[in-house]
Parts: C-alpha cells; sequence; structure tokens
C-alpha cells in the first residue's frame, strides 16, 4: 500500500514538474511576441510594393523639365524681389520717419521723400545751441509712433559742443534713452555724421573731429542697441555744395536706399 500510494506521489510530481515547465514556456512565448508586435509598432516596415512603384515614377521623371520649373520658380522670385526694391521711396518710407538738420531738410526739398515723413530744421542738433529744434523733434516722433525712426543731427554739434566729443555724446546718449523709452516697439537707426571739404576744416579745426564723433557715435549706438549707418561711403566730391557742408540732390537718392537698405523697407 505504501509503495503504491509512493509511486502516485511521484507520479504527481512529475506531472507538476511538466505543468510548470509548459506555462514558462507558454508564459515565454507571449513575452517574445508582445515584444515582436512592440517593435514592429516601432518600426513599422515600408511597404514594398509602393516604394517600387515611387521608383518606377522617378525613373519616368523627365529631369529637364524639373529643371526647368525651378528656374521659372526662381526668376519669378527674382523679379518679385526686384520689383520691391524698385519701390519709390515714398512707398517705402511710409511708416518711417526721419528727424535731423539743415543737411536732412534736403529731403524733401529735393522730393525724394515726402515731407510729413521728416522733421528737419536748420542749426538742429542734441546739443544746446541757439537753434534748439530737438524737443520740438523727439515730441513729433514720439506723438508719430513710427515704425522705423531715423535720427540724422551731429553738423550742428560740432560747434554747438566746442568740439567736445563727450559731451556730444553724453547728449545723443538722453535723446536714444528718452526715444527708447517712449517708443519701445520703434526700430531706431542713427546716421553718421557727414565729412566736409578740407576748407572747412581749415576755416574751423574743431571740423577735423567728425571722424572720432563718428567713432564714439558708433560705440554708443552697439550700447544703446540701434543701428548705426555709416554714409561716409557716398559722399563725393562733386556732390557738395559751396559751403563745403551740405548735398546736392544725388547724393539724396544714395542716401534714402542706403537706409532703406539697411532697415530693410
Amino acid at each position: 500500500m505504501k509503495k503504491e500510494n509512493k509511486r502516485k506521489s511521484v507520479k504527481i510530481e512529475e506531472k507538476d514538474h511538466v505543468l510548470r515547465i509548459a506555462v514558462t514556456v507558454v508564459i515565454a512565448l507571449l513575452i517574445v511576441g508582445a515584444i515582436i508586435v512592440v517593435v514592429r509598432l516601432m518600426n513599422p516596415k515600408a511597404d514594398t510594393e509602393a516604394g517600387l512603384q515611387r521608383l518606377h515614377q522617378m525613373e519616368k521623371t523627365d529631369i529637364s523639365e524639373v529643371d526647368r520649373q525651378i528656374q521659372e520658380l526662381e526668376k519669378a522670385e527674382q523679379e518679385a524681389d526686384e520689383e520691391w526694391a524698385s519701390r519709390p521711396a515714398s512707398e517705402k518710407f511710409a511708416n518711417a520717419f526721419v528727424i535731423g538738420d539743415s543737411v536732412t531738410q534736403g529731403l524733401y526739398e529735393y522730393g525724394v521723400l515726402n515731407q510729413e515723413n521728416v522733421q528737419a530744421d536748420r542749426g538742429a542738433g542734441v546739443c544746446d545751441s541757439e537753434v534748439n529744434k530737438i524737443e520740438e523733434h523727439l515730441t513729433k516722433a514720439i506723438e508719430l509712433q513710427p515704425q522705423v525712426l531715423f535720427l540724422a543731427y551731429g553738423m550742428n554739434d560740432i560747434e554747438a559742443s566746442r568740439g567736445d566729443v563727450d559731451l556730444f555724446i553724453e547728449k545723443y546718449k538722453s535723446v536714444l534713452d528718452r526715444l527708447r523709452e517712449a517708443l519701445p516697439d520703434t526700430r531706431i537707426y542713427v546716421n553718421s555724421i557727414l565729412p566736409v571739404q578740407q576748407f572747412v576744416i581749415d576755416n574751423n579745426e574743431w571740423y577735423g573731429n567728425i571722424t572720432e564723433f563718428n567713432e564714439e557715435l558708433e560705440k554708443l549706438c552697439e550700447e544703446e542697441d540701434v543701428i548705426f549707418i555709416d554714409n561716409t561711403d557716398l559722399v563725393k566730391e562733386e556732390y557738395y555744395s559751396e559751403d563745403g557742408i551740405h548735398m546736392a540732390p544725388d547724393y539724396y537718392t544714395e542716401w534714402v536706399d542706403h537706409m532703406a537698405e539697411v532697415a530693410k523697407l
């Protein structure tokens, strides 16, 4: 009886062992299957048939026709750019305002810009002088809230500051600080002081400091995060008027184009 019970016990244990192995195998197969599904989901195989069809289509493509279409698109884009660049200055400066001195007056006196886009006066500058129009200019600029504002001062400040570049920079900084506070959304550009002819320097040595004034003004613009526009290379001897300071009409066309280019108008 005991032997019989022992045999039954051994058989039961063998069955349990087999069952455990079977369960383990099933679980392993399920895990492997799950891994395969996840891998396929994460890395779906390309549709081979669709890929082959695409290759056949590409083989039939006329390369010369594609090249022709690309050239047409490039030509159309170039023509659009040229048309945009060839707009009249008055259109480019529709949302811009220029403030400055008597040199700046030529912008509207010679019909290059509309007068409503320019506020300029003879003798105007950032330094205190007998003809001080800067406050009027700033008030007008702040009132208009232009998208783009150009400043063009300095020629009169040479004498008003008695050649003192530090005083000039101090005054210009106060102007820029005020404008940036009042016009936070306006892009501000500062034009350089134009060079003068030698006989002007011979008569007044302070005008010999224009290069230094411009260098310090450019540094100030970097500090104030505004753009400095150097117009020195635009000046030609034939552009000077008899006083050796003011410019002929041809200069203003180039100046406006330069400002528009820098400001991307």
